[in-house]
Formats: C-alpha cells, structure tokens, sequence
C-alpha cells in the first residue's frame, strides 16, 4: 500500500545508488481501525550495511486525515547485496467511510492522498533522517 514510501532511500548517507524493486504487499490484516500489512521488496545495495531503525506518517486525503503509519520493526539491509527484505506495517485509518469508498487496491487511488512523514537509518555511527512532505501515495509506489 502506501508503504512503498518506506523503502525510498536515495541520497543515502552519500552513499552509491540504493535499487529498491519488486515492491509488494504480502498480506494485510484489518481489526478495527487497525490494518496490519506485510510488505516486501528486493533491495540492491552497494554500499555498507544499514538499518531502517524508524519509519512512519500519516496519509491525508487532501486536508482530511485519512490513516496514520508506523514500520512495527527495525529492518536491517546487508552490506553489498541484493535480496529480498520484509517489514510490517501498521496503519490506524481515521477515515472509514474513505477506505470503503477508495477500495483496497492502492494503485488505482487518486493522487489526493498524500503521505507526509519520515524514515530514519543508522550505518555505523553515522544516523540520518529522510522527511516527505505531502508526496502523493501514486507517485511514492510508482518510483519503485
């Protein structure tokens, strides 16, 4: 879903290009206001080992808020690899009666849902802080 976002990591530490591909969502699970969504995808990396240590936003629907977001765990990506790497996903929707209306397929959303939030990484010593600001959700899965 949405969550493609989380794995964006160009410009990292200065480091060579990072690939992200074969995005996906593996599964999900509702209760309630609460969505559980598994997300995978291949990342190619050059450089040295790093850590996603925190992610998360929130998706407006235009200026209505629509869902919080928040990586559950860590995920660690292996120095000068490529393979593939999982996450969990929590969304807590805010807006119901959207969700139902937009249906589950995230593709198909408009670009009215906005993401804003942030990512942060740690390799070694160094940690830095990647922020998007109100990119919509289309665009955020189709740079990957």
């Amino acid at each position: 879903m949405l969550l493609g976002g989380l794995f964006l990591l160009s410009a990292c530490v200065s480091y060579q290009d990072i690939e992200v591909k074969d995005f996906s969502i593996d599964n999900f699970s509702m209760q309630g206001t609460k969505i559980l969504v598994d997300i995978s995808a291949v990342v190619f990396n050059p450089n040295r080992a790093f850590v996603i240590q925190e992610a998360g936003g929130e998706l407006n629907r235009g200026q209505q808020p629509f869902a919080t977001a928040q990586l559950l765990e860590a995920i660690t990506i292996g120095a000068k690899s490529e393979q593939r790497y999982s996450g969990q996903l929590q969304l807590t929707v805010k807006d119901m009666m959207a969700l139902f209306q937009m249906g589950t397929n995230a593709q198909s959303w408009d670009n009215s849902l906005l993401f804003t939030g942030d990512m942060r990484i740690k390799s070694g010593m160094v940690k830095k802080k990647f922020s998007y600001k109100e990119m919509p959700l289309n665009q955020l899965l189709n740079s990957l």
